[in-house]
C-alpha cells in the first residue's frame, strides 16, 4: 500500500512541476520542483541514488533559499506590470511561503520515512528504538500532521483566491502539490 501511495504522490507532483514551468515562476521555483520530484521518485522507486537524509537537507536548503526571496525581492521594482496587479503582489509572496512550506514538509516526510525504515531494522534485530511516543502515536507524526493541515489550509485559501482571479494554472498547481503532500504524508504514516 505504501508503494501505491508513493507512486500516487508522483503524479500530482509531476503535474505541479509542469504548472511551475508553465507559470514561468523562476529558476528557484523550477529547481525546487525538480528536486522535490527527484527526491520523491528516488524514494518511491527504492533506487537509493541519494541517501534520504541528503534529500532532506537539499529540500531544507531550497526552502531557505526560497524564503529569502521574500526579504530580498521587491516585485514592484523589478518586474514591470506587477505593481498594478494587487493579486500578483499578494500571490507572489503567498506562493513563496507555500513553496517553502511544502519543501520543509517534504523534508520532514523524508526523515519520517527514513525513521520508519530504521525502526524496522531495529525491530528485526531486537534492538529497542529510541522514539518519543504519546500512547502509540509518535510526537513527530503529530507535528507533521499539524504542518500538513496548515499547508492544506494555506493551499485551499490560495486556490480560492487564484480561482476568483481566473488563474487556472495556479489553481491546478496548488491542488496538485497539496494532493502530493497528502499522499506522501499517508505513505509516511504507514
Amino acid at each position: 500500500m505504501t508503494e501505491v501511495l508513493h507512486l500516487g504522490a508522483l503524479l500530482p507532483a509531476a503535474l505541479g512541476a509542469c504548472c511551475t514551468v508553465g507559470g514561468r515562476r523562476g529558476v528557484i521555483d523550477l529547481g525546487s520542483a525538480i528536486v522535490m520530484l527527484a527526491a520523491m521518485l528516488d524514494l518511491a522507486s527504492g533506487a537509493g541514488v541519494i541517501h534520504p537524509l541528503l534529500w532532506a537537507c537539499a529540500l531544507m536548503i531550497l526552502a531557505v533559499v526560497s524564503a529569502v526571496r521574500l526579504r530580498v525581492a521587491r516585485p514592484s521594482a523589478r518586474r514591470p506590470g506587477v505593481a498594478s496587479d494587487p493579486f500578483a503582489l499578494r500571490h507572489r509572496a503567498a506562493m513563496v511561503v507555500h513553496t517553502s512550506g511544502g519543501l520543509l514538509i517534504m523534508a520532514a516526510l523524508v526523515c519520517a520515512m527514513t525513521g520508519h525504515a530504521s525502526n524496522t531494522v531495529y525491530a528485526e534485530n531486537d534492538i529497542p528504538a529510541s522514539t518519543h511516543h504519546l500512547g502509540g502515536i509518535s510526537l513527530a507524526g503529530v507535528l507533521i500532521a499539524g504542518a500538513i493541515a496548515g499547508y492544506l489550509a494555506l493551499s485551499a485559501r490560495l486556490a480560492v483566491d487564484a480561482a476568483r482571479a481566473r488563474r487556472r494554472l495556479v489553481t491546478v498547481e496548488l491542488g496538485s502539490m497539496a494532493a502530493s503532500i497528502v499522499a506522501m504524508g499517508l505513505a509516511a504514516a504507514m
